[in-house]
This record gives structure tokens, C-alpha cells and sequence, in this order.
């Protein structure tokens, strides 16, 4: 049908008589040419069609990300949106057992089906993969089941440019110690399991109030010694050390079995003597004081939160953080301000391998990095509300925010910067990014605040609106190419990670990088990268080579023909 109307037009635009055309009466409104999508859903392990499958499509000029039209498949898979105008149309399918998924996926990029001209766009085959899903039992020393305990899962995979390790589903164990986590996309998984003994008592503040212990105290030391135990981070199958932790490799459709087996160690005590203005018998879990903050380290920097770890605050000026299994932690206290606190406290942090008992004076603690700023918006006449400066370590995956008030100026909470490699960029940006950067306090390179300690680090930001555009078309052999990676590389692409930009080439090859803040960079497609580390300038050299270079400035809008490698 597509090609009838098209010949139908071509032949009212030049083939029709002379007296014909005098004998109108007025010259004919232009046929609107309208075009389709179509193809079969299958299952990408089976190759089988999908029945019953839920198809949608909206133009890709839509920033709300609508959908103009939706279709169910038949039993054969097949789906057709009819009626369409020329232009890029986003594509997406789900089914029962099938997560929502755009057309050939990459994490958030897909690849969206141009109509038009010369264009097929009809004979579309859409692989869904199907969910995959992890399941397990979590049991103790004497097998029975660990209820109640906090399952996490983390999966290895390209971020930011680089290859890490993070969090990204948590449950718990039912009555039984059964979890499962399901809607998994095929992947390289972790997992780990954080719970407290049901049996376990860990305050041992009873015992140091005697002034004297008895023989008959004996007996119930010995027996508080014994229940004063706790259970590591527990990563599958049965490791307390994350170097131990065994990957799960989980392809589409499979169920994966991880059991986990916990064992109980006697429970390790740090005494923080945070100065003698903290108040006796002061409750943190009711806010009444400042609570010490526990993170353990895993995974070469990931910072996770310690959850099982009880603290009491049983003498003037001391907190005592319980039942601690050994490894290596940080630990955070915020600036104290309670109430009848007339002194208050300053926020301190430390880091700590504990393999026994001890003791951290809050005195002998590094302070944290005090944080300020100044952005200044070129061009506008007020400042735009509710943007952020942005500070995001890549190693540790925290990320500190601090509000731009209306004469620009930031400041951060003073608990939590430590010393370590910050990017430095905008967050609510609304189409402004950080065109220029400056700090004292602290060395700027590039958008990468490198902090050494607890210095006062002031930051001063120049932001326009990013709106240079750079666009152009994927060719291999002179041909269009779908589905390769774009990849927008700045100058000094290692500290500069806020200025990449990354597009999937489309059906007929063509691509859009838009937001991009004025400079030189090189554009590269790759037709296998999604695995590439492309923030590592190592994994990047080779393609850049073969890459176009780009001048952008101002409002530019540049057209390229980029290789694909």
C-alpha cells in the first residue's frame, strides 16, 4: 500500500495531461503521504513469535515521552501502526513475563525507526527478552532460616564511562529465609545479605554500671559473652570478605538459585568519646543527639550502608557502636546541635579496620571538607530556580548536592565530603551546564575537583544554556547503520566526564547530540560498544583515531559522517 500512494502521487505530480490539468477548476491540495510500521515480536532466546504482546510507539519529538498509539499482537506476533507521518517514532513492547523494553535496548539508548521515504520500515523484528529472576534461601549455623534479614544486589556494569560495582534491588527474607528478586535483565550480579542473630544482645552497659562483679556475676557474663554475636555481610554463597563474593551470571529467561549461608562471630564494640558536651542517656534513634553514621567499604570503594549495628549511648560524651563484625568501615558522625547541647559538636569522619574492640577519639578525627561556591548564569538576568551544584565521586557513588540560592551562591551540608576525586556539574540543570570552572582550597582539574583533606574549598561556576547540537548519520561500507554507539568525547575526556554526550544510531543510521557546551571533541560510533569502558582514556584511544573531529561553539548546529568501527 505504501508504494501505490507513492506512485499515485508521482504520477499526479508529472503525468497528467495538459487539457486535463487546464479542465481543473482549482489545483488539488497536496496528498499527505502516510506510511507504516510493522513487523513480529518474538522471544530472543526461542526465536518463537509473542501472542498477546503490548506494542507501542510515540514520536521521538515528544520530551514527555507519550505514546500516540498502542496495538496488541495476534498469535502470530505480528503488529502494524498505520497512518504515519514522516519522522522518528520510539518503539516499545512488553508481555506477561516480559519487561517493558524499547526496540534493540541499551540501557536507557534504543534504536528508533524512521519513516519516510525509501525507508522500510515494515519488516521489523523486535526481540524481547524475557525476565530473569534470582531466588534463594538464607539459613544460620544450625540451618535454620534467617528471617527478616536485607537481601542486596549488585551488578558490574559500564557507568558513567566506567566499569563498578553498585546496588540496585533490595528485599528481605520472608518467615521462611526465602527471597527473589525478579524483572532481571541479563547480567553479571552480586549478592549479599546483611541480618542480626534474633538471639543476640550486644549491650554490654549493664555490666560496666557494677562497681564490683561477684562470682555469681560470672555465670551471667559468660553467658552475655556468648549471645554477644553477630552476623558479617554475608556475600553468596558464604563469604563475610566481598573478595570472596561469587559472580552470578544470569542470561534472559533464567531463574538463578543463590543460597546463603550465615555464620554468627562474636560481635566487635567501638567506643567514639565524642567530648563531654553530649548529653547522658541520650537516645540517637530518637534524635535527641547526633548519631554516628557506619558505611563498610566493599568492592573496591562502593560505600554500604551498615543497617544491624545498634548504638548506645550509655555514658557522658561516649557513643558505642555495636555488634560491628570485623572489616573495614567508615564511620561518620554529623554536627551535633541537641537540645540543652548548649556547645554542640563539629562533624567528623573516620575510617577504620577493626579486627577487635576499640576506641576512636573524636579529637584525633579528620573534619570534613567545608564546601561553598558561586555560579553565575551568562546571559540571564535571574537566576533559574531550583538548580543544584553537584558533586559526584565515582569511586565511593556518593553524590553531595548543594542549592543555588537566587543571588547564585551554594553551600554545601558539612557532613559528608571527604577528601577524593569529585566531577563537578549542574543537576536540575534545565538546559544550563558549567561552561567554565574555578576553585581555591582545592586542585580544579578539568570538571574533577581533586580534595585533599578538610580544607575550605570555595567553587566558582560560569553556566549557559547547552545548546550546541551535533548531528549526522553511521555508515559502514557507505551504508546506513543502526544500533552503533555515539559517542560525543571532549578534550581531556578523563576529567571532563560532565561534557560526554551518547547516542544509538536509528534505523536509517542517523543520530542527535544535543545540550553539548561549546569546545572541541572527536565523535566516534562503535557498532559493539555497550560494553566499552568509553570513560577510560585507554579504552577510548583506539576509536578516536578513526573518529570526526568537531568545533562547537555557541548555537551552533554541525553535520557528520561518522565511520563505524
Amino acid at each position: 500500500m505504501l508504494f501505490v500512494r507513492v506512485a499515485c502521487v508521482l504520477l499526479f505530480a508529472i503525468g497528467l495531461p495538459a487539457q486535463l490539468q487546464q479542465s481543473a477548476p482549482a489545483p488539488a491540495a497536496p496528498a499527505v503521504l502516510s506510511y507504516r510500521i510493522a513487523g513480529v515480536v518474538v522471544n530472543s532466546l526461542t526465536g518463537q513469535p509473542i501472542a498477546a504482546a503490548s506494542v507501542a510507539i510515540g514520536p521521538t519529538a515528544n520530551q514527555n515521552g507519550g505514546i500516540s498509539k498502542a496495538v496488541t499482537t495476534g498469535a502470530d506476533g505480528r503488529f502494524a501502526f498505520g497512518g504515519l507521518t514522516r519522522g522518528k517514532y520510539a518503539l516499545m513492547a512488553t508481555a506477561r513475563g516480559f519487561a517493558m523494553q524499547s526496540f534493540e535496548h541499551h540501557d536507557a539508548y534504543s534504536t528508533a525507526i524512521a519513516v519516510g521515504p525509501d525507508l522500510d520500515s515494515e519488516h521489523l523484528v523486535f526481540r524481547l527478552e524475557p525476565d530473569a529472576s534470582i531466588d534463594g534461601e538464607v539459613t544460620d549455623d544450625n540451618n535454620d532460616p534467617v528471617q527478616n534479614g536485607r537481601v542486596r544486589l549488585y551488578e558490574k556494569k559500564v557507568q558513567d564511562g566506567q566499569l563498578k560495582i553498585s546496588s540496585i534491588n533490595e528485599t528481605e527474607t520472608d518467615d521462611q529465609g526465602h527471597f527473589r528478586i525478579g524483572h532481571l535483565a541479563q547480567g553479571t550480579y552480586y549478592l549479599a545479605v546483611a541480618a542480626r542473630p534474633w538471639y543476640a544482645q550486644n549491650d554490654r552497659s549493664a555490666f560496666r554500671r557494677k562497681p564490683s562483679s561477684t562470682d555469681a556475676d560470672i555465670p551471667a557474663a559468660q553467658e552475655a559473652a556468648t549471645l554477644d554475636v553477630t552476623y558479617p555481610l554475608t556475600f553468596y554463597p558464604n563469604s563475610p570478605d566481598w573478595a570472596g563474593a561469587s559472580p552470578i551470571m544470569l542470561h534472559p529467561g533464567e531463574r538463578a538459585t543463590a543460597d546463603v549461608v550465615m555464620h554468627a562471630v562474636p560481635a566487635l564494640h567501638l567506643r567514639l568519646r565524642i567530648g563531654a558536651s553530649t548529653n547522658r542517656g541520650a537516645t540517637f534513634a530518637t534524635g535527641r543527639g547526633a548519631s554516628p553514621v557506619v558505611f563498610q567499604r566493599i568492592f573496591d570503594g562502593y560505600l554500604e550502608s551498615v543497617f544491624n549495628s545498634p548504638v548506645s549511648n550509655a555514658e557522658p560524651g561516649i557513643a558505642e557502636i555495636m555488634g560491628l563484625a570485623p572489616g573495614h568501615y567508615v564511620i561518620q558522625m554529623p554536627a551535633s546541635n541537641a537540645t540543652n547541647d548548649k556547645n554542640g559538636s563539629g562533624a567528623w569522619f573516620q575510617e577504620i579496620d577493626l579486627a577487635g574492640d576499640a576506641e576512636l577519639n573524636a579529637g584525633d578525627a579528620p573534619a570534613f571538607a567545608s564546601i561553598s561556591g558561586s555560579v553565575f548564569f551568562q546571559g540571564e538576568t535571574t537566576v533559574p530556580r531550583g538548580l543544584v551544584l553537584r558533586l559526584s565521586n565515582p569511586t565511593t557513588d556518593e553524590s553531595f548536592w548543594g542549592a543555588i540560592s537566587d543571588k547564585g551562591q551554594v553551600t554545601f551540608n558539612g557532613d559528608g565530603v571527604r577528601a577524593g576525586r569529585y566531577t563537578v556539574s549542574l543537576g536540575n540543570n534545565h538546559g544550563f551546564f558549567l561552561s567554565k570552572l574555578s576553585a581555591t582550597g582545592a586542585r580544579l582539574i578539568g570538571r574533577t575537583l581533586e580534595i585533599t583533606g578538610a580544607s575550605s574549598v570555595h567553587i566558582v561556576a560560569v553556566a549557559t544554556r547547552g545548546i550546541g547540537q551535533v548531528d549526522g548519520v553511521a555508515l559502514l561500507d557507505g551504508q546506513s547503520f543502526a544500533g552503533a554507539m555515539i559517542v560525543l568525547v571532549p578534550r581531556d575526556s578523563a576529567n571532563n566526564s560532565p561534557l560526554f554526550r551518547r547516542d544509538q544510531s536509528d534505523s536509517d543510521g542517523t543520530f542527535t547530540l544535543p545540550n553539548v557546551v561549546p569546545g572541541q571533541y572527536t565523535v566516534v560510533a562503535i557498532a559493539n560498544g555497550w560494553d566499552l569502558e568509553w570513560g577510560n582514556p585507554a579504552a577510548l584511544q583506539p576509536y578516536l583515531k578513526r573518529g570526526e573531529a568537531v568545533q562547537v561553539a555557541g548555537e551552533s548546529k554541525l553535520q557528520v559522517k561518522v565511520q563505524v568501527q
